[in-house]
């Protein structure tokens, strides 16, 4: 059975994301299991005169964490919902659980918010997205579940067959038994040269057999181009791959992928090249 593994702070974004990922694992034929990352406070609370420890306020995490899982398979009994606590950093527990197991995504939620904001909204989704090998799925505040059916892969065609991990993006394919939209945003042509109609053709080699369709979507920001064309082609996934094979495409897809989370209202997987 596949694993769907949700990190868990007890916000309503991170709750709205288990139940995103309930009806996923439906769809896929997976499990969940709720990861709280515990950390000790600098200092600890005093609860109705009563000062906390760290054993104590550890359990009270735990408490709490247990008490979700048995709410949401309550809420939808089909689905196995497990929860798990462990000590560290978000980053440092999520590379510890997919270095020793098998993970098919990680579920996170993300606040859409103003500029002022984003600095303290999303970092730890972001910090898992960047660094974690396995898949990202993060869901916007206001993305419900509607199965998925047709996924976008975004790309600028540029080096693809060195940068696009074709035998991830072919296997979530399968599972979903989804239609694969290629979707590219330019303005004006300026990101237009010579190589660009070889580099599609490459892209169609790739993924002959799933018969994609391809969009030029035209629009001078690339997030708003992207989230405005999924809602208005129900297309209910959006992948981006952050590329690192030299800085200035790191830093410039590192901007953009933060710009696309933030500001997508349709769910955003982070898949690595």
């Amino acid at each position: 059975m596949k694993t769907i593994l949700v990190p868990i702070d007890f916000s309503a974004t991170a709750v709205h994301a288990a139940r995103y990922a309930q009806q996923l694992a439906e769809q896929v034929g997976a499990k969940i299991i709720l990861i709280h990352a515990y950390e000790p406070p600098p200092s600890f609370p005093m609860v109705e005169g009563m000062l906390y420890t760290d054993d104590s306020l550890r359990q009270l995490m735990k408490d709490k964490l247990e008490q979700l899982a048995v709410d949401l398979e309550k809420e939808h009994p089909i689905i196995k919902v497990e929860a798990m606590i462990m000590d560290g950093s978000l980053k440092q527990v999520m590379h510890t659980l997919t270095d020793a197991m098998e993970v098919f995504l990680i579920v996170m939620g993300i606040t859409g918010a103003g500029k002022l904001k984003e600095t303290f909204i999303g970092s730890n989704t972001l910090d898992v997205a960047r660094s974690n090998k396995v898949p990202v799925l993060i869901i916007p505040e206001r993305a419900n579940y509607a199965g998925i059916n047709d996924i976008g892969l975004t790309t600028d065609f540029r080096e693809v067959v060195e940068t696009i991990p074709e035998k991830k993006i072919k296997e979530l394919i399968h599972i979903f038994g989804a239609r694969l939209h290629v979707l590219n945003v330019d303005f004006a042509q300026r990101n237009w040269d010579n190589d660009v109609p070889f580099q599609s053709g490459l892209v169609e080699t790739m993924f002959e057999h799933y018969h994609p369709t391809y969009h030029f979507i035209e629009n001078e920001n690339m997030a708003d181009g992207l989230s405005d064309y999924a809602l208005q082609h129900s297309i209910e996934l959006l992948i981006t791959i952050p590329k690192k094979h030299n800085l200035l495409q790191k830093l410039l897809a590192g901007s953009h992928t933060k710009e696309l989370v933030f500001h997508s209202r349709v769910p955003v997987l982070v898949m690595h090249e």
